[in-house]
């Protein structure tokens, strides 16, 4: 009986060894997010029956992997697994259904619903899902085929239970793809104490359901990417961070790798304690990243931040960035022979003071390519590539790689036989700005150096003061940089002001319909 007892005790330790449950006492928890190759999605011409079961079994090694041991919960990228003919039925999380071995569903949801109940983890993934149609009280009209098809996160609790089931509403084009009728703000409770919101990729730039969440005083939030990366205020892990800090959340993001067409960006990041993991790759990678969560109510709860991974700007030269439309905002040049600069910027509603000590040191060999630079305000409507129109609030401190081509600001030299020098060192920049405020409006303290990765936390300071101009509300927002810096492709505060409808939506498509049929009932 007691040898019984030793081995029952040394197998009941192995078990709670390799699966480290955090509970609601602890200040951390421990969370997974996975970088992965979309490259690897679908290879060649095969067709996506093919590609989605291999990819699933590349997930299954993930989630298997010793790396996975510790975690609580293990996020995938948007995008990564499935498409629209390898699409899946997924529970209603009312229903709480553990899809594992019920063959009402496809294969895909029954193995990742065995796999979260055998490892006891919570799983985050992205799919493509198909649903009836019509669904609850929505009238548009339906495909021909009868189903609606989602760009989808599902959540499996630890017993395998679909729990949380988020339809992204701001879709990036994306052929195929549906949106509900509305945006839906989901969340979901976990057994270590923690409650997280989710939401895909553009979703990061809309009102809803990105800020409706953090109204609702959501502190921990689960995000799946497939980003597009673009100067000089949007690439991955400037966005991730900027947001994450500016609204004192945990963010979790988890990001599809394809560097060649612009994606890449995965990372855990602390709130205004910054991040705990950044990722922006040059080559195409699967990889699973670990990371010690401090939760956001537990300030005595220790950080411990992954060695950054930082590549140089030649090997970066390979990750594709797109360019904002800034050729509308208000600039001034910073002189290459000075060491202090102030100046004052307006543009409609924002005004922008700089005030900047900076050292120049201008190449005296040929041929040694730098960077110059320019102040900009902004107070202008832009398109997101014909998908939605955004009114963006800015005052920017951006590179140019030649001074005398304003159509150069916001790009990088990415001939990798140009020798490109650091020539301009940045001792202390301070940017005090002026924006419309309310309800509907927010702003970032954004950053990115050469390496595409934003400055860490502690090397800057920013505040925002909310005041009225009048019946009008405004804010002052102060934002500065106190370690030199002279890498610096980006420094700047960048804002949305929500006046604007997603483009693309059908929703919106069916908002106007809807409209007209009560002025013609009202006619009547």
């Amino acid at each position: 009986m007691k040898i019984r007892a030793i081995v029952l005790g040394i197998l009941l330790n192995y078990i709670v060894g390799s699966h480290q449950i955090s509970s609601p006492n602890d200040d951390h928890y421990w969370a997974g997010v996975v970088e992965f190759s979309f490259k690897e999605r679908t290879i060649g011409n095969e067709s996506a029956l093919v590609s989605t079961p291999r990819n699933l079994a590349k997930y299954k090694d993930i989630i298997n992997s010793p790396e996975a041991d510790p975690l609580d919960i293990v996020v995938f990228p948007e995008y990564g697994l499935s498409q629209v003919e390898t699409a899946s039925f997924v529970p209603n999380p009312s229903d709480l259904i553990t899809p594992c071995n019920n063959l009402e569903y496809e294969q895909v949801v029954r193995d990742l619903s065995c796999l979260a109940r055998a490892r006891q983890k919570y799983l985050v993934v992205n799919l493509v899902e198909k649903a009836f149609c019509p669904e609850n009280s929505d009238w548009r009209p339906c495909a021909p085929n009868g189903l609606y098809h989602f760009n989808t996160n599902v959540v499996f609790d630890r017993h395998g239970r679909v729990i949380a089931r988020y339809r992204k509403y701001n879709l990036f084009g994306e052929p195929g793809i549906n949106i509900t009728s509305w945006s839906d703000a989901v969340t979901f409770e976990t057994d270590f104490g923690v409650r997280f919101g989710t939401f895909i990729c553009f979703d990061l730039m809309f009102e809803r359901p990105a800020l409706q969440l953090v109204k609702q005083g959501v502190t921990d939030f689960i995000f799946t990417t497939m980003w597009f990366s673009e100067l000089p205020f949007l690439t991955a892990a400037q966005i991730q961070q900027a947001w994450a800090y500016t609204h004192n959340v945990n963010f979790i993001a988890s990001g599809s790798s394809y560097p060649e067409i612009g994606s890449t960006g995965t990372g855990v990041f602390a709130g205004k304690r910054g991040r705990i993991i950044t990722v922006m790759n040059h080559d195409a990678e699967s990889k699973l990243y670990v990371a010690q969560v401090p939760k956001i109510d537990r300030p005595q709860a220790t950080i411990n931040r992954q060695p950054v991974i930082k590549y140089t700007p030649s090997e970066m030269s390979n990750l594709k960035l797109k360019r904002d439309h800034i050729d509308g905002y208000l600039m001034s040049t910073l002189p290459m022979n000075a060491s202090f600069h102030e100046a004052l910027l307006c543009q409609e509603t924002v005004c922008c003071n700089f005030t900047l000590k900076y050292t120049v040191t201008v190449p005296s060999v040929p041929n040694q390519a730098f960077y110059s630079y320019v102040l900009a305000v902004s107070d202008i409507k832009r398109t997101f590539d014909g998908f939605a129109d955004g009114m963006i609030t800015a005052c920017a401190i951006f590179a140019c790689t030649d001074a005398a081509d304003r159509k150069t600001c916001g790009t990088r030299f990415t001939d990798r036989t140009t020798t490109v020098v650091d020539a301009v060192r940045f001792d202390s920049i301070e940017i005090v700005g002026e924006f419309p405020d309310g309800e509907n409006v927010f702003h970032l303290p954004n950053s990115v150096d050469t390496s595409i990765l934003p400055l860490e936390v502690d090397e800057i300071e920013y505040s925002e003061t909310s005041f009225d101009e009048g019946d009008t509300p405004r804010k002052r927002i102060e934002y500065k940089l106190v370690k030199p810096r002279s890498d610096l492709l980006t420094f700047a505060i960048w804002g949305r002001q929500f006046l604007d409808i997603a483009s693309s939506a059908p929703a919106t498509v069916a908002n106007i319909l809807l409209v007209l049929l009560v002025a013609l009932f009202a006619a009547w």
